[in-house]
Parts: C-alpha cells; sequence; structure tokens
C-alpha cells in the first residue's frame, strides 16, 4: 500500500538535512577550520567575533554550493523526466550509496566514499587564506567534495522531490533541507568560542567517525526504501 507522501515529503527533507549536516567530511573539515581559526585569531582582542565571521562565511560556501548542485541536478531531471523511473534510480543509488558507506564500519580500508585524497592540499590552502573569498572558497570546495560522503542523502531526496512537487516547490523544499544541513555546522561554531570544548568535539569525532558513517548509511538505505514505497 502507497504511503500518503503530502504527510511524509516535509519530515523526510527536514531529518535528511539535519543528518546529512552531520556527514563526517564536512564535520571534520569544519572542525580542523575552527582549530586553525583559533590559532590565528586567538591573540586578537575581537577573537570571538573574528571567529565566528570566518566560520560563518565558510559555511555559508557550503550552502551556497549544495542548494546551487541541488538546484541544477532537480532543474535536470524535471526538464527529462515526468515518470517515476528517476525517482525510483534514485532510491536504488541511495541504498547502494549507503551500503558502501556502511563497509568503512564493518571493512575499514579499500573503497570508500570520503574527499578524495588529490583534494586535502588544496582545502588545506584554502583554509589558511583569511580573507573572505579565501574562506569562502574553502567552503565551496568542501561543499563540492563533501557530496560522495553524504551524497545518497542528497539524491534520494532529490528523486523524490522531482516525483512528488513541482520545480518551484522543489527548490523551497532543497532551501528548507539545506538549512537543516547547517543547523549542526552552525551549532558547533557557535560552541567553538571556548577552546576545551573544541578540542573535546575533535576527540568525539575522531573516535566515533566510523559509528557516525554506519548510521549515515543506514539512513541512506531506509530512505531510498521509504522513497520506493512512497511511488
Amino acid at each position: 500500500m502507497a504511503i500518503d507522501p503530502q504527510t511524509l515529503t516535509l519530515p523526510l527533507v527536514i531529518i535528511a538535512g539535519l543528518v546529512d549536516g552531520f556527514n563526517p567530511c564536512a564535520f571534520a573539515v569544519l572542525l580542523l577550520f575552527i582549530t586553525f581559526t583559533m590559532g590565528m585569531l586567538q591573540m586578537q582582542a575581537d577573537y570571538r567575533y573574528g571567529l565566528m565571521k570566518v566560520g560563518s562565511i565558510y559555511i555559508s560556501g557550503i550552502f551556497v554550493t549544495y542548494v546551487l548542485i541541488g538546484v541544477g541536478f532537480l532543474s535536470a531531471i524535471s526538464f527529462f523526466s515526468a515518470t517515476h523511473a528517476v525517482g525510483r534510480a534514485a532510491a536504488l543509488i541511495s541504498m547502494l550509496l549507503g551500503v558502501i558507506l556502511m563497509k568503512d564500519y564493518f571493512v575499514p580500508g579499500g573503497f570508500g566514499l570520503a574527499i578524495p585524497g588529490s583534494m586535502h592540499t588544496t582545502i588545506n590552502t584554502w583554509i589558511k587564506k583569511t580573507s573572505a573569498p579565501g574562506v569562502f572558497g574553502a567552503g565551496v570546495l568542501v561543499g563540492l567534495c563533501t557530496v560522495p560522503c553524504s551524497g545518497g542523502i542528497y539524491l534520494a531526496v532529490i528523486g523524490l522531490l522531482s516525483i512528488q512537487t513541482t520545480l518551484a516547490q522543489g527548490i523551497l523544499y532543497l532551501l528548507i533541507y539545506n538549512l537543516m544541513l547547517i543547523v549542526p555546522l552552525v551549532a558547533v561554531l557557535l560552541a567553538s568560542s571556548n577552546r576545551v570544548v573544541v578540542d573535546k568535539m575533535v576527540a568525539w569525532q575522531s573516535a566515533n567517525k566510523k559509528m557516525v558513517r554506519l548510521i549515515m548509511g543506514l539512513f541512506m538505505v531506509a530512505m531510498g526504501f521509504v522513497i520506493l514505497l512512497m511511488i
């Protein structure tokens, strides 16, 4: 029996955005960014203001990049397909990516979903630029490179929106999704003025990285399954 899409679409978008916000790639790079920025600004009188400013610009770069990627994919799918085939394909791909993400928990190493190693140096270089364009550019790069980590969630949401909403409604839902996505990042930034808190977050992220990937993988599989039921 089909599930009523009208009752599930918005809650799914909100929950998926929040879960995506905890993806280990963006989370780890944000902590690295905060740690570096704290070292650069801690001798300044307006230290907290400077940290909040550059952190906000960095998160804005991620937000704008994710929105543009989502709108681009949604527009292309809406233009080329009016059938449920795309939604089913997106759900199946999301489930596959979820399984690959969970693999890292049970079988570490080998093929996995992560920021490409070749991009680490480039991202670190942009992180060290304290100018607004440099910090925003770091956010854009991270936004692009974290798609492999949690792209299954975003793809599933886009597939769902392509069959349940008009293009205009879908774009509105994408904005809601991406606002939810940055909520965890903003929360981390607000808590980062305390160095002890930052050190604890870094330690937690390092100790629980595999568990977070397992939970996100399970969510991707569940999301794909729910979408298949809704079609």
